[in-house]
């Protein structure tokens, strides 16, 4: 949740009106992830702060600082060294009002300006000994006292560097999150840090995309070049696993020239980066990013516990391979019905390079390099939230089939609260579409104290997921902006699916299921297609009806009952109906008690080995005065019949007809939702990563 965006120039000179402008477009990058207001702080060419903040959405912001100029900013004077925080917040402490808003700064003068992702867990404790020591508060926030903190820190020792003072604040601040800081005290420079929450810095630079890891504190120790890459950067290779494919990277190590022009990011994620660099940083938890004179100085305060001494890091750059159009809606009118359209692609984009479909043969990056590891495992423990949860769901049935071992779908929350027993050779796969939901974190670290393998299936390249599993695969299918996650969904349940053929591939007597399967996923973006095209007005129709609704059932059973919770997930997001996902096994124990002429009830009763038990289940409702909405892969006239309406989806193998199945019930939350005038890519109250417990 929240947005942080930091911009640090040298030696490049903009209008302050551009600086301000490039600050509130980076907010609009990160309003996908969810938040309810927002400010930035940037500088006058005389050094001057100013803050302007809103409760509200970007525009409203954007309204204050830029059409009233609230801060009386200079918009065409010209800056050449200059830094600016901006961040978009979602209310924790303190509710969502302008003075709540970030940044937030000590003083009237704004000596430390501050904004903050996550949750300060001892604020209270700190804000009590702050105001012991004279420092007063105007907000409820708990980014407040860290401003007050940097303040009172910097009194004690007005020489300290800027890298350093943030190593004092972290020793003093405790939970999980990202801040970005600009000071008064340190014209021109910027200073981040994190633990628990995403942190990402961008680089361009005139000539190369490098950065100095020699630290105003003190030189960073020479390296000896090994096949052209520093022993520094070997080393931190070694600590942070990468997951799936490989991608270009480049070293971060060589001095800025004097005068050469270098602007710097920070941000929470890499959107709001792309349209101004695609060489890129992913920070490590207890890193602190110092910049100062165009040169990049990393840090991590746990790796140096018991030095005085600051230490600078080499790192590498990742080049990011997202393109700018990706981050654009085209010719939809929203995010959501783009991205549900892009499944065409985005199917095929998790198989590309990873499935010979002649041969059958899977290559999945680090799992086929680990197959020994997998097939001497105790048991396979998915472990994510969600939608990953249900797409999670949506493949357990396939590796009860094709896996040789127990397999166990936990939800990571849960989890946390239960904490089962963990073992060493069991192989824990977590699952997340940022690669940073907290509790899916959580679990993560719990199982490495256990030392079990970890397995990532994430869309976030340098995500925090892609970063400390042991091996894994990203999903290959773009950005997906929307909140509600749709593209994801489809790719997680084909990645996954690659993942248990890989485990049949040595047995002769899975074999023609695994064709089965294969065959499947060859025709699985022709499918979708047709889907699209199919489900397109009848889903129009039905949305119009259930515009008015008060509560729908979903059902579902054998493959399809994760549908039917993603389904129910979808349209309680996005449209704010009542929805549940039951499985229609357990109508009778209970739910059959809802059923009356004024709730409607969807049914996928797609063909299977188990269909003749869903006709049971239209029946029973229909037989109650239910309004039974069918969805049909084949004719099945006893079910057309009974339906009140029916959706005509194509039919394929068994445990890919919930891609297929997903698609309608998409379109029909998506549909539902811009019918009652809602925010469909923002729906209120959520955020794309939840990053904080």
């Amino acid at each position: 949740m929240c947005g942080i965006f930091g911009y640090c120039n040298h030696c490049v000179a903009k209008p302050v009106g551009q600086l301000v402008q490039n600050l509130i477009n980076g907010l609009r990058r990160l309003e996908y992830r969810g938040y309810d207001s927002a400010g930035i702080c940037v500088d006058r060419a005389d050094g001057t702060p100013v803050i302007v903040k809103r409760a509200g959405n970007v525009q409203v912001l954007h309204d204050a600082a830029v059409t009233a100029n609230e801060g009386k900013l200079k918009m065409d004077e010209i800056v050449a060294n200059a830094s600016g925080i901006a961040h978009t917040r979602w209310a924790t402490h303190g509710p969502p009002v302008d003075k709540n808003a970030h940044p937030q700064s000590n003083n009237d003068a704004h000596e430390f300006a501050v904004v903050h992702n996550g949750i300060m867990t001892n604020f209270t404790e700190m804000k009590q000994f702050l105001e012991g020591k004279g420092a007063t508060f105007k907000s409820d926030t708990d980014t407040e006292v860290i401003a007050a903190l940097l303040a009172y820190l910097y009194k004690q020792q007005p020489t300290i560097t800027f890298g350093k003072l943030m190593m004092e604040v972290m020793k003093l601040v405790n939970g999980a999150f990202a801040i970005a800081v600009k000071s008064v005290h340190y014209p021109g420079e910027l200073a981040a840090c994190k633990i628990g929450s995403p942190l990402v810095v961008g680089i361009k630079r005139a000539a190369t995309a490098h950065a100095d890891p020699a630290s105003p504190d003190t030189p960073a120790e020479p390296a000896t070049p090994t096949d052209g890459v520093s022993k520094a950067a070997m080393r931190h290779r070694r600590t942070t696993s990468s997951i799936g494919d490989e991608w270009d990277d480049r070293i971060i190590g060589a001095p800025a020239e004097p005068g050469e022009p270098v602007e710097v990011f920070v941000a929470s994620d890499t959107t709001p980066i792309i349209e101004h660099t695609k060489h890129v940083m992913f920070c490590d938890d207890h890193d602190i990013v110092h910049v100062k004179d165009g040169k990049v100085h990393i840090f991590n305060a746990k790796r140096m516990e018991g030095s005085d001494k600051l230490k600078a890091e080499m790192r590498v750059l990742t080049e990011l391979e997202t393109e700018l159009e990706a981050l654009t809606k085209g010719k939809f009118p929203h995010f959501m019905l783009k991205e549900i359209y892009e499944q065409v692609e985005t199917v095929v984009g998790s198989m590309r390079g990873r499935l010979d479909f002649g041969t059958g043969k899977v290559r999945l990056g680090g799992f086929s390099r680990e197959k020994r590891v997998l097939f001497t495992a105790r048991r396979f423990l998915f472990v994510a939230c969600g939608t990953s949860l249900n797409a999670c769901l949506a493949v357990r049935p396939l590796f009860d089939e094709l896996a040789h071992c127990p397999i166990m779908v936990e939800n990571a929350s849960d989890f946390l609260d239960r904490k089962p027993k963990v073992f060493r050779d069991d192989i824990c796969i977590f699952v997340s579409q940022s690669g940073e939901t907290a509790d899916t974190l959580r679990v993560m670290e719990y199982c490495k104290e256990k030392g079990a393998i970890l397995v990532g299936f994430t869309n976030t390249v340098g995500s925090t997921i892609s970063r400390f599993t042991d091996f894994g695969a990203h999903l290959n299918c773009g950005p997906e902006i929307g909140v509600a996650s749709t593209k994801a969904f489809t790719s997680q349940i084909v990645c996954m699916t690659l993942f248990a053929l890989l485990m049949a591939e040595d047995s002769i007597e899975l074999q023609p299921r695994r064709n089965e399967i294969i065959q499947g996923l060859a025709s699985l973006s022709a499918n979708v297609a047709a889907t699209l095209q199919a489900c397109d007005e009848p889903t129009k129709k039905l949305a119009a009806q259930l515009a008015g609704a008060k509560s729908l059932l979903v059902l579902g059973r054998g493959y399809q009952f994760p549908t039917a919770l993603e389904a129910a997930l979808k349209v309680k997001e996005l449209s704010y109906i009542h929805t549940e996902g039951i499985n229609a096994g357990e109508l009778k124990h209970g739910p059959l008690a809802l059923i009356d002429g004024d709730i409607p009830v969807v049914i996928l009763c797609t063909k299977d080995a188990i269909i003749d038990r869903l006709r049971s289940a239209v029946q029973q409702i229909k037989a109650r005065n239910g309004r039974p909405i069918v969805v049909l892969s084949e004719p099945d006239p006893e079910l057309e019949k009974l339906a009140e309406t029916v959706i005509r989806v194509p039919q394929t193998v068994d445990c890919l007809q919930s891609v297929i199945n997903a698609i309608p019930m998409q379109l029909l939350a998506y549909r539902t939702a811009v019918a009652r005038g809602n925010n469909v890519d923002c729906p209120r109250n959520l955020a794309k990563s939840v990053t904080t417990e």
